[in-house]
């Protein structure tokens, strides 16, 4: 619901289901504070969410007479409000607004190949979130990989350069040794591994395992060596992880960015791979999330099934990790310092906390898995449903076998 509404100063703010989407006292404070993060020099500075246009006047006084200013809106009412109390944006040459119809993706992505950055108008791109779960779950999704790379950026580009003068493999050497006679189990280490263990450990020989990196070291000690080690952080703490086992033959399949400690630290088999095109002929793809490069090694390995163990994706029990995290980090996991009030929708139906970067890798878990329909995915964890996964319990999954 699209509400206008008078204030004190005899401007118009705008709410959208109840909250506001300009500043009820000075709106066009906010907006000049808003177009501070917009480059100056763009020639398209590229803007999701109009609301009533205060920020994009703000923009429009404070940068280059050349530069395009590109706004995109999905709630086609908000558009028509602003048209009545902010006609002028749609008199200047130099805005394009740009409302939800069948190009509206097209033209989204075509404009984001021709610049670097997105600012994003918050409010208005809360207002979007139940109506249009898809576009909010894209702009997020950029959010988060823009902030990644910017804060990392250096980082990696050590990582980078350092694992290059390592003596490794192509990931297609390690898709090429391996066969899909039999299905391949992705370990990941949320809390729900601990009660899987033994189970896996009994029937350790019916599968292909590929472990995420925090999962490793509780499959080690009980007697459980995977086929293969995925890695793709940047951080030094990734070496926790191998820590002890640095000597053993299993093949460490890392991102080129990875860990360099981890990686040089590493003495068995290692294995590059990229998630660009322009690196390698075969892309591992990552979703920012271990567990859909570990997904997609196994896919390009020739999977038929796929089970997922431990990718619980929620909390359980107050825990997010399997108890072996606390050793590996030596830290506490700590949940209810990272419980940011958002829920998700169990296995049985019920609602579990969880994070929203948990979210996001939960989505990307479901696109992978949309991607390959010829292959059976089936999800053994106790957390979070996943959609495009048959649920059941591991046991279960073996009985039927």
């Amino acid at each position: 619901m699209i509400e206008v509404e008078k204030i004190k100063n005899g401007l118009y703010t705008l709410k959208c289901n109840g909250k506001y989407i300009h500043s009820k006292y000075d709106p066009i404070k906010e907006g000049n504070i808003f177009a501070e993060n917009v480059d100056k020099l763009s020639k398209y500075i590229l803007i999701y969410g109009l609301g009533l246009g205060y920020h994009i006047n703000s923009i429009l006084e404070s940068t280059n007479e050349s530069s395009q200013v590109i706004v995109f809106e999905a709630n086609n009412t908000i558009i028509d409000y602003c048209k009545k109390y902010n006609e002028d944006i749609f008199l200047n040459k130099r805005v394009k607004v740009i409302g939800f119809d069948k190009e509206f993706y097209k033209l989204l992505e075509y404009y984001l190949n021709k610049v670097d950055n997105i600012v994003v108008h918050k409010p208005s791109l809360e207002g979007i979130k139940e109506e249009n779960k898809k576009l909010y779950s894209l702009i997020n999704e950029y959010e988060i990989i823009k902030e990644s790379i910017k804060k990392n950026y250096d980082l990696l580009l050590e990582n980078y350069n350092s694992n290059l003068k390592e003596s490794y493999f192509k990931i297609r050497d390690f898709i090429l040794e391996k066969k899909a006679d039999k299905p391949y189990l992705i370990v990941a280490a949320g809390p729900s591994l601990d009660g899987e263990i033994e189970l896996i450990k009994k029937h350790k020989e019916k599968f292909n395992i590929i472990t995420v990196g925090t999962a490793f070291k509780i499959l080690m000690k009980n007697d459980i060596k995977p086929l293969a080690i995925v890695i793709i952080d940047g951080e030094e703490v990734v070496y926790k992880q191998i820590k002890g086992y640095e000597n053993e033959k299993i093949p460490l399949c890392f991102l080129n960015t990875a860990s360099r400690i981890a990686v040089s630290s590493y003495k068995g088999p290692k294995y590059m791979f990229y998630n660009s095109e322009e690196n390698d002929d075969i892309i591992i793809t990552t979703g920012k999330t271990v567990a859909v490069a570990a997904i997609d090694i196994a896919i390009k390995c020739g999977a038929k099934e796929i089970v997922m163990v431990g990718q619980d994706l929620a909390f359980i029990n107050d825990k997010a990790h399997t108890k072996n995290y606390e050793e590996i980090y030596e830290v506490k996991d700590r949940t209810n310092e990272i419980f940011n009030n958002t829920y998700v929708t169990s296995i049985d139906g019920k609602e579990l906390k969880t994070t929203k970067g948990y979210l996001y890798f939960k989505e990307k878990i479901q696109k992978i898995i949309s991607c390959n329909n010829n292959i059976r995915f089936f999800n053994c964890s106790k957390g979070a449903k996943i959609e495009g996964a048959k649920h059941c319990s591991l046991d279960e999954y073996i009985m039927e076998k």
